[in-house]
């Protein structure tokens, strides 16, 4: 047996499995939803770095040749285009999960969350290298899988590659004083008034449509949210919209020649619409920016809710109808609880990685992600032999992750797992010269089925 299994299919879980695969490795990708679920959810907003950024070129050209019957060649946008993420999800994810069905050596299986990773028998106090038990070097993995009704079975593999990402509701932080939940907002929650994602007026225009709505957030996830609801006109416009910041300062610092102009755009409105204060909407709503507030309580009116405001800003109480809460994520440490990894007190991102990340802030390196690289094989170690957190969940709560970066941090696991391949490395089969092109395919066609 020797089989990696990586957590997560979307960007860098998919390309660690592609490189994995290409490198000899056995490999079964477990996906709580569907492939490039988590893209979906933002399929609407563009992203600011081109598509050069977000695909490699090993990827890309294994993507334009094809593979067989099952993934025929196709032809991809150009290194310059910014593509939405539906369009990502269309174009490169969905191909590349069907060229790694088609290899033979990856197992896609969706509608699989892991519950939780365990060491062969071993309980987490047992097999502690640091005082000479080495006996987790040998033991294989146990991950618990479970499905969307509840039903768990158990796999085994020899590595572990968690990719799994951050951005859920789930684990997004909370609206309240210091990063704790706002008294009421958890009720407020379940009653489906509080959003924690970028929202798509196009899918579901209830949301946002004729409300008031408060957004809560001074990062690119709020103030792309902000551009799209105030650019809404007619019915599906909101009646109000408040934009509440912690600091009172300008909400964003502008990189000098900033190399994605989609970026420097969007710090620029940002900047512009905090420092306006009150007006009004294109679509005729009103618009506020309440600067230097927290939200100190949250309690239902009726249909809505009541926002108590606290903070130099203003003390009051906002009324509105939805909360959209954008105030960044933090990973979700549960499935690994059992595993020996030593996470950061104030990132809760991997000990090694995280020190290098604070250290590189600390000497006014932090500044454009643009300039980030993976820093090395061994920022990407743990205690867990084996165990490897790529990827947006491997930066903890640090926002200044760049996909770029996770394809990596692949490569370097890939180096890292050179040795252990059982197989001689993939080499893809040249397209038949007649083979169709089929890029205008529907994605449906392309998605991978959940194992029984």
């Amino acid at each position: 047996m020797d089989r990696v299994g990586v957590i997560g299919a979307g960007p860098v879980g998919l390309y660690a499995a592609y490189r994995l695969v290409k490198s000899g490795h056995r490999v079964v990708v477990w996906e709580k939803g569907q492939v490039g679920g988590n893209v979906d959810k933002w399929a609407h907003v563009t992203l600011f770095s081109a598509l050069s950024l977000n695909l490699p070129e090993d990827a890309r050209k294994d993507l334009e040749a094809g593979l067989g019957e099952a993934c025929g060649p196709r032809s991809l946008a150009g290194g310059d285009a910014f593509l939405t993420g539906g369009e990502f999800r269309r174009d490169v994810l969905l191909p590349l999960a069907a060229w790694l069905s088609a290899s033979g050596r990856c197992e896609i299986v969706e509608g699989r969350a892991v519950a939780g990773l365990g060491r062969g028998a071993l309980l987490k106090k047992e097999g502690v290298a640091a005082i000479g038990d080495d006996r987790r070097s040998s033991a294989p993995f146990r991950a618990l899988l479970r499905s969307g009704d509840g039903a768990e079975t158990l796999a085994t593999v020899s590595a572990v590659v968690d990719c799994s990402g951050t951005y859920a509701s789930e684990t997004a932080a909370r609206a309240g004083s210091g990063g704790l939940s706002a008294p009421g907002e958890a009720a407020a929650e379940a009653s489906g008034r509080v959003t924690r994602v970028i929202p798509d007026p196009a899918r579901e225009p209830e949301l946002v449509a004729g409300k008031r709505v408060a957004i809560l957030g001074a990062g690119y996830s709020a103030i792309t949210t902000l551009k799209a609801l105030a650019d809404l006109e007619g019915p599906a416009a909101p009646k109000a919209i408040y934009w509440l910041l912690r600091k009172a300062e300008a909400p964003y610092d502008r990189v000098a020649d900033d190399p994605l102009p989609q970026r420097d755009t969007l710090a620029t409105y940002g900047n512009g619409l905090a420092a306006v204060g009150a007006t009004a909407l294109r679509g005729g709503g009103a618009f506020e920016a309440i600067r230097g507030v927290e939200v100190s309580r949250v309690a239902s009116a009726g249909d809505g809710l009541e926002l108590e405001l606290a903070g130099p800003g203003a003390a009051r109480t906002l009324a509105v109808d939805r909360l959209i809460s954008l105030t960044g994520f933090r990973p979700d440490a549960g499935i690994y609880s059992e595993l020996h990894v030593h996470q950061c007190y104030a990132s809760d991102g991997p000990m090694k990685l995280a020190a290098t990340l604070l250290a590189a802030a600390a000497g006014g390196g932090g500044g454009d992600c643009l300039k980030q690289a993976a820093p090395g094989v061994g920022t990407l170690l743990n205690p867990e032999p084996d165990f490897f957190i790529l990827g947006m969940k491997s930066y903890g709560r640090n926002s200044a992750f760049l996909m770029r970066v996770g394809y990596e941090q692949v490569s370097l696991l890939v180096d890292k797992l050179r040795d252990r391949a059982p197989l001689p490395p993939f080499d893809a089969p040249a397209a038949k010269p007649d083979a169709p092109n089929d890029n205008a395919a529907p994605a449906e066609a392309l998605l991978v089925p959940a194992a029984a």
